[in-house]
């Protein structure tokens, strides 16, 4: 956060998310995407969203990414881009709060004026100060950034983190176009622009889900990790609680707190206490407009933006999020397919906190890839294609759609991404049994 100083086959669900042979038995049955968009057998009209375009138009978005991030890079001057902002925009805070650390001054990540004054020697020319709100775990693993030079610990954290994200989504979707799409998907831009943690979130939260079903304590040391980031992870302790998932949860619990703990070693005292007063001026910034409600896919700040008072915004933001976490609950008790069980927790964990950005939507990528290629192996319910591509382009279009009309379009497309994944988890066993319409809309 940043202010300026004052089919025709029928194919078994997968359940087990693990193995190799798993994957390689289900792409052994199913080509990849070949049925996409793909016509039954009597001729209908074959869908819109079909494999050549589903190929063609991930390459076109990646080639529009790389000559624009030339451009970008071309354009800055002494790291800093046209519009005022060093290069790597956030990534900036995460190497200056390492620096701070190493040098014995971790709870100084908290004062802006210091702060400010690392990122400069960073990136000299910048005249922009980009808060840190992070609690102290977070601060560990950034913790080695600042023994590279600014832009190489950028490269570094980008590919290292990329890497895990990537891995991931190719095990929920093991299709060849899986990658292409996936370097195409807005929020992946979105994240790598900012330089953000979105895509070591997106690996935890992805990683634990694989694992729960054979490695549930590996998965909890998973989703105890996924911590530093404890907005995303309020639904992960009803989930697993209601999936009598009991390893997963102890281990998540007993995670978080060691966690915290050798954080407190490391660090000192000082990085916890300035966090917890530092939680008022983070709200504060919320409230106000200190930050821009256009990247913020809330709820709360769709009301907001609708000229609803704070309070009121807030009381209906927390019915929204008690309405998403019965919606989890349901679907992990019941013992849905746990891959479309994940889809409804991962969709619902966006919908729950007031305060993410569209960075964090970067996580979309683990619900869009489940109902995929769950539609590609078992056929499609109306109008989720439709859903998921609006889903795929929100981090892109949402913000400046909202800065142009004044108009917030973020929570509607996420609340109707959550819906497909809780209609096709509660279909799951209706649908094992149908033939595939790949016609209807």
């Amino acid at each position: 956060m940043m202010m300026r100083p004052a089919v025709p086959a029928q194919v078994p669900v997968q359940t087990s998310l693990t193995g190799a042979d798993d994957t390689a038995r289900i792409m052994g049955r199913m080509p990849p995407l070949a049925e996409f968009g793909a016509p039954p057998h009597g001729g209908v009209a074959a869908h819109w969203l079909n494999l050549r375009r589903a190929t063609a138009y991930p390459r076109i978005f990646v080639a529009i990414y790389l000559a624009a991030t030339v451009v970008w890079v071309c354009l800055a001057t002494d790291l800093v881009d046209p519009k005022g902002k060093p290069l790597g925009y956030d990534f900036i805070t995460f190497w200056s709060a390492s620096w701070l650390a190493l040098a014995g001054e971790s709870a100084a990540a908290f004062d802006a004026a210091r702060i400010f004054a690392i990122q400069r020697i960073a990136v000299p020319a910048s005249d922009v100060v980009f808060l840190w709100h992070y609690p102290p775990t977070f601060h560990l693993i950034v913790l080695p950034l600042a023994l590279m030079p600014y832009f190489a610990a950028y490269g570094v954290w980008l590919a290292g983190t990329f890497a895990g994200y990537a891995w991931v989504i190719r095990r929920f979707a093991p299709a060849r176009q899986t990658i292409f799409l996936l370097l195409a998907f807005p929020g992946t831009f979105i994240n790598a622009f900012h330089g953000q943690n979105g895509f070591l979130t997106t690996a935890l939260f992805g990683g634990a889900i694989l694992a729960l079903p054979t490695r549930p304590a590996l998965a909890g040391v998973l989703f105890g990790l996924l911590s530093f980031k404890p907005q995303l992870g309020l639904l992960i302790p009803l989930a697993l609680a209601c999936g009598r998932r009991w390893t997963s949860f102890v281990v998540a619990a007993a995670t978080t707190a060691a966690f915290a703990a050798i954080s407190a070693l490391v660090l000192g005292a000082g990085p916890w206490l300035a966090f917890w007063n530092n939680l008022p001026l983070v709200r504060m910034v919320l409230d106000d407009g200190g930050v821009p409600w256009a990247k913020i896919p809330s709820l709360y700040i769709f009301l907001r933006t609708l000229g609803m008072a704070a309070t009121a915004a807030y009381v209906l933001h927390a019915v929204l999020a008690l309405v998403v976490a019965a919606l989890v609950a349901r679907a992990w008790w019941r013992g849905t397919n746990p891959l479309l069980a994940a889809a409804v927790l991962t969709s619902g964990a966006v919908l729950v906190p007031p305060y993410l950005f569209d960075y964090d939507l970067a996580l979309l990528a683990i619900p869009v890839a489940i109902i995929a290629w769950d539609g590609v192996q078992r056929g499609w319910l109306p109008w989720e294609r439709e859903v998921l591509l609006a889903a795929w382009l929100l981090p892109l279009v949402a913000p400046g759609f909202t800065e142009a009309t004044g108009v917030p379009v973020a929570t509607p497309c996420l609340v109707a991404l959550m819906a497909i994944a809780v209609r096709r988890a509660a279909q799951d066993q209706a649908l094992s049994r149908a033939p595939p319409d790949l016609t209807r809309n």
